[in-house]
């Protein structure tokens, strides 16, 4: 049985800062994807991409081919190098800091919306 690796959503601002240090290495690597429909080499652009960011400090693209448009992904091992992974598992746990934070925030509002309305309902 395999585990599938826990991803979450990360944004243009978050990759920026996981290649801070060397800030065209991202755009030269999305210039490096095969197209199994062009097969070119890894000549392909990737394009209208999603990007993950997964357990493991590693960048996850999907998108599609620039030349024909089919569907293309990247993976991106952010996780390998020193720099790259700290800023990585950076993200992540920011991201599962506020993630805990948001659903702590909708637990009291629900409790207190449980102690209003019993409050409400005694009062009639």
């Amino acid at each position: 049985m395999s585990r599938k690796i826990k991803t979450i959503p990360v944004n243009g601002d978050d990759v920026a800062f996981i290649f801070s240090e060397d800030p065209g290495e991202f755009d030269f690597i999305t210039s490096l994807c095969y197209c199994v429909q062009c097969q070119n080499n890894y000549n392909s652009t990737i394009i209208n991409y999603a990007i993950t960011l997964n357990s493991l400090n590693d960048i996850e693209l999907t998108g599609f081919c620039k030349d024909c448009n089919h569907q293309v992904g990247r993976y991106i091992e952010t996780g390998e190098t020193e720099p790259t992974a700290k800023k990585a598992e950076a993200i992540w746990k920011t991201h599962t800091a506020l993630k805990e934070l948001k659903i702590k925030k909708k637990s009291n509002e629900y409790q207190s919306f449980k102690k209003r309305k019993s409050h409400h309902a005694a009062a009639y």
